[in-house]
């Protein structure tokens, strides 16, 4: 089951260190030091490069993982509601 948050109820065969709410909750502050009119460009600029970062590294990562069973379903639903999410605002 996935939760609201994206977590989900699996029990996993690792310690995780931090999950993906903290992860967004990094991205999030990030973000918002970008788009702060009160703090300058070199600090969003910094932000900005550390959201590449953390992409690069993501899809280097997707790159190697193998495929698996349910997510290409996974995947297409996360596009059907990227586009909903898009045509309502």
């Amino acid at each position: 089951m996935i939760w609201p948050t994206g977590e989900t109820e699996v029990n996993m065969p690792y310690i995780e260190k931090t999950g993906v709410s903290t992860i967004k909750e990094q991205l999030w502050q990030w973000e918002g030091v970008m788009h702060d009119p009160r703090i300058d460009g070199f600090n969003g600029w910094a932000c900005k490069q550390k959201i590449y970062e953390v992409l690069f590294a993501a899809q280097e990562m997707i790159e190697k993982a193998p495929s698996y069973a349910g997510e290409e379903e996974w995947l297409e639903e996360h596009k059907f509601d990227k586009a909903i999410k898009k045509l309502s605002t």
